[in-house]
């Protein structure tokens, strides 16, 4: 059966509400001290609430389900608690905000809530509440992606996403207006860290000012889907093969952005800031994205060269690229 253990954190841990918490409950969401002013009917909506998350636990266990619902924040010190967090399962048009392909098809995700009694703001319990959660359902539950939503204005939950290592991606169109904000954490946004003090980690959308900078520096060809809508695309749908270098300062000091076509893999925009080139740093990034292609099941890789950039060839050459007869032809699917 799925049943999550309780989780343990540093300050906080997390459990199942039981009966017991009615009192707490009460404080949490009613600001409500003391249970014997409550009026009768938000008494009788709080103890259903309870019995539901109470039992949710159990009975999703016993049909062999994901581990939804609502769980206790709890300050391990007292003993108190004061939020609470869960996963549930989301239901929306998430292509509009770059998870897969913005083909109006809805999608299922899971999703993360929480959320902390005002007295216990500002304090790092959601952030910490929130790593525990998500390292669960990664590493235990195998999930491929957590999602959590927010508005544009609330930026303490947007603070709070950064927090967690949460790309914060924005839906491209004005509806439906609940989905604005989407922050994704996938398994794969990990970094990479080398002794040198470097690191790679995936590609965000908040990263793509600075990478068309780069390139533009490096120097490298920029093509008319070089844009921040194609390069959303591209993130959306091969998120885990667009990797930036990073300097210790998370400065990006070269980027490489792969592909899956589901035969071969394929290689575009390796890029090294020039004041950084001839460190080994091209070779680093194409090391790992083989990596990650190689982890995928990817069996063959392939990249182009245009014309007037031939130098390269030696330096691919050396990663164990060979040269093809193949014929490469193009259509263009919009006007550019």
């Amino acid at each position: 059966m799925r049943t999550m253990p309780t989780l343990h954190g540093a300050r906080v841990h997390i459990r199942p509400f039981t009966a017991n918490d009615f009192v707490a409950v009460l404080a949490l969401f009613d600001d409500v001290s003391d249970g014997a002013l409550v009026e009768p009917a938000v008494r009788a909506r709080r103890n259903a609430w309870l019995a539901w998350a109470a039992s949710n636990h159990d009975e999703l266990a016993r049909l062999d389900q994901p581990p939804y619902g609502d769980r206790a924040i709890v300050l391990s010190a007292s003993d108190t608690i004061i939020g609470a967090i869960g996963l549930v399962p989301c239901l929306d048009v998430y292509g509009q905000a770059g998870i897969g392909p913005d083909d109006g098809r809805t999608r299922a995700e899971m999703g993360l809530f929480w959320m902390v009694h005002p007295e216990y703001q500002r304090k790092g319990y959601a952030t910490e509440a929130g790593q525990l959660l998500v390292r669960y359902a990664i590493n235990e539950l195998r999930i491929e992606r957590v999602i959590a939503t927010t508005d544009y204005d609330n930026h303490a939950s947007q603070a709070v996403m950064r927090k967690l290592g949460m790309d914060i991606r924005r839906n491209s169109q004005a509806t439906p207006p609940w989905l604005q904000l989407v922050g994704v954490y996938e398994s794969w946004m990990e970094p990479e860290q080398f002794p040198d003090g470097t690191f790679i980690r995936s590609i965000v959308e908040s990263d793509l000012d600075e990478m068309l900078a780069l390139w533009r520096d490096a120097p490298l060809r920029i093509s008319p889907t070089d844009t921040p809508t194609g390069l959303r695309r591209h993130i959306a749908l091969s998120g885990r093969f667009a990797l930036a270098l990073c300097a210790a300062d998370g400065a990006i000091i070269g980027t490489v952005l792969g592909s899956d076509d589901g035969r071969r893999g394929w290689i575009n925009h390796l890029a090294v800031r020039r004041d950084h080139q001839h460190n080994g740093y091209g070779a680093r990034l194409v090391q790992a994205l083989v990596s990650r292609l190689t982890a995928a099941g990817c069996e063959k890789l392939n990249l182009l060269v245009i014309n007037n950039n031939a130098h390269v060839v030696p330096f691919y050459e050396s990663l164990g690229f060979a040269l093809d007869d193949n014929l490469f032809l193009a259509r263009w699917l919009r006007t550019v």
